[in-house]
C-alpha cells in the first residue's frame, strides 16, 4: 500500500507532539497564492461548544424555534447528531456538479422540514441539525457567528476566520487551469454546518484551544471520540480537513481535490508515524 504521506498534489500538515508546532507541508501550489482555507464541517465545533456554553442544552429546540415540528428534540440532541434529523433536507441532494446549498442562499432556513427520520437518541451525523442549531444561536444572540466569535474565536486568539471570503483570499484547487468553485456554504442558511474559512495556523490555534489540558469538556464537545483518540473533520466540494489527538500527538491537516478523508488518512499516518519515533 502506497504511503499516504507521499502521495502527489497538494496539502498542508503540522504536527504537535511537544510544546509547539511542527510544519511537515510547506505552502505550495494554491496554499501559496492564497491564505484562506475551508474547515467544513470543523466548523461544528465551534458551534456546538457555543451552544453548550451560551444555551441551556437540555431544553428542547421549540422553546427556542416555536416552529420547529418535533417538540421532544433538544438542544444536546443537535450538538450530540442524536436528534433523528437526517444529514439533509429532502429538498437539497448532494452532487459532485452542483453546489447543494446554493439553493440556500439568502433564503432563512426552513423550520418545517427538521423532521426525524430515526428514532432520538440514534446517531444521525446530520448537518440540518447544525443549520437548526444556528438558527437557535441567531434567535438567542441575534447572529450566531457572532456568538461564535465572542465564545470560541477571539478566546482562541484566531483572528482570520470568515464566512464569505474574497475570491483571491480562498486557497481552491484548480482543473484545466480555473479555479474549481467553492460550495456556498457560508453564504447559506447552513453555514453554522460547515462555513468557516480562515488561516492554517488559525486551524492549529483551534487545535491547541480545544485540546487545552485541563480544559472544560465545552470545548470539544461536538468533536468524535474512539478509545483514546479525539478527532473533528470536514469534508466539502474539493478540499477536507482534519484535527487528530492520539497518544498526546495532535495532527492538522488540509487537502486540496483529493479523495474523500484523504486528510484523515494523512493525519493517521502522521500520528502514527511520529509515535513510532
Amino acid at each position: 500500500m502506497r504511503n499516504p504521506l507521499e502521495s502527489s498534489g497538494h496539502w498542508r500538515a503540522s504536527l504537535r507532539a511537544g510544546d509547539g508546532w511542527n510544519t511537515l507541508r510547506e505552502p505550495r501550489g494554491p496554499y501559496a497564492s492564497a491564505s484562506l482555507l475551508e474547515w467544513g464541517s470543523i466548523t461544528k465545533g465551534l458551534v456546538g461548544t457555543t451552544a453548550w456554553l451560551t444555551l441551556e442544552v437540555e431544553r428542547p429546540v421549540v422553546h427556542y424555534l416555536p416552529d420547529v415540528p418535533d417538540a421532544e428534540m433538544t438542544v444536546a440532541d443537535l450538538v450530540h447528531h442524536t436528534s433523528g434529523l437526517p444529514r439533509l433536507p429532502a429538498a437539497i441532494r448532494d452532487s459532485l456538479f452542483r453546489d447543494p446549498y446554493r439553493k440556500a442562499v439568502g433564503v432563512p432556513l426552513e423550520l418545517a422540514a427538521a423532521v426525524p427520520v430515526a428514532p432520538r437518541g440514534r446517531f444521525v451525523y446530520s448537518n440540518l441539525g447544525y443549520a437548526l442549531l444556528g438558527a437557535v444561536l441567531d434567535a438567542v444572540h441575534g447572529d450566531w457567528f457572532a456568538a461564535v466569535r465572542q465564545q470560541v474565536l477571539e478566546p482562541a486568539g484566531i483572528s482570520t476566520a470568515v464566512l464569505v471570503p474574497a475570491p483571491a483570499e480562498r486557497v481552491v484547487p484548480r482543473l484545466f487551469g480555473r479555479p474549481i468553485k467553492p460550495w456556498a456554504l457560508g453564504e447559506s442558511s447552513f453555514a453554522a454546518a460547515g462555513g468557516v474559512w480562515s488561516a492554517f495556523d488559525d486551524l492549529c490555534r483551534y487545535a491547541d484551544w480545544a485540546l487545552e489540558p485541563g480544559a472544560e469538556p465545552a470545548r470539544s464537545v461536538s468533536w468524535q471520540r474512539e478509545g483514546a483518540s479525539t478527532w473533528i473533520n470536514g469534508e466539502v466540494r474539493a478540499a477536507g480537513a482534519v484535527i487528530a489527538n492520539a497518544a498526546g500527538i495532535t495532527a492538522a491537516v488540509h487537502t486540496l481535490a483529493k479523495a474523500p478523508h484523504a486528510a484523515d488518512t494523512i493525519a493517521t499516518a502522521l500520528i502514527e508515524q511520529e509515535a513510532r519515533r
